[in-house]
């Protein structure tokens, strides 16, 4: 299985396998741990069963991750293929001057918002969440707050409910002049993968 890593699409399901296998096999040898033990000794009370019992607090942990991760979703794949369709145009032009990233699960404390794709440079951020209910006034907080407190201080930040919109949006982005360097956009998607899970 070809490892994905974060910002890629696909990332959110290929992190929820791992995340299950992880912890799957966590409790199977916290379980292993205990039954030797039991065998070994006839009795619960031994040094393995402690071992076991303190083996399930990182396989629990693990547990709290493959929940958060069954919880979110990435972007569909009717809509990738939109998206890279774009943006593979723009690029064989040489007109794409933006970072882009795929799947990004952005958790604050009060809310939850799955950014399926978002583009950054130029001094903004423009982004599609494909769940029609987000609160996109709160996300776009939520991604400027962070922003500033990474020093980027003037910044757009847009987040799309409607994918023919966004769709709209990212062909004048891609259609956009060339001339003008951006060398913080790498930041800008670095700090979005930062605060994503």
């Amino acid at each position: 299985m070809k490892k994905i890593i974060k910002g890629e699409y696909g990332y959110i399901a290929y992190a929820r396998r791992m995340a299950i296998i992880r912890t799957a096999v966590m409790f199977i040898l916290c379980a292993a741990v205990f039954t030797i033990g039991y065998i070994t000794t006839g009795t619960r009370r031994n040094l393995l069963t402690i071992v076991a019992v303190l083996g399930c607090l990182p396989a629990s942990k693990s547990l709290v991750n493959v929940i958060m991760f069954i919880r979110a979703r990435g972007c569909s794949g009717p809509v990738h293929d939109r998206i890279e369709e774009i943006i593979g145009a723009a690029r064989e032009a040489g007109t794409f001057l933006f970072t882009d990233a795929y799947d990004l699960y952005l958790t604050s404390y009060q809310k939850n918002f799955p950014v399926s794709h978002v583009v950054a440079g130029r001094g903004m951020i423009t982004g599609l969440c494909e769940i029609p209910d987000c609160d996109v006034s709160e996300c776009e907080k939520h991604i400027t707050g962070h922003m500033q407190t990474d020093g980027f201080k003037d910044m757009t930040v847009k987040i799309y409910t409607d994918t023919e919109k966004y769709l709209a949006r990212l062909k004048v982005l891609a259609d956009m002049d060339t001339h003008e360097s951006d060398t913080g956009r790498e930041a800008m998607i670095g700090t979005l993968k930062a605060i994503a899970l």
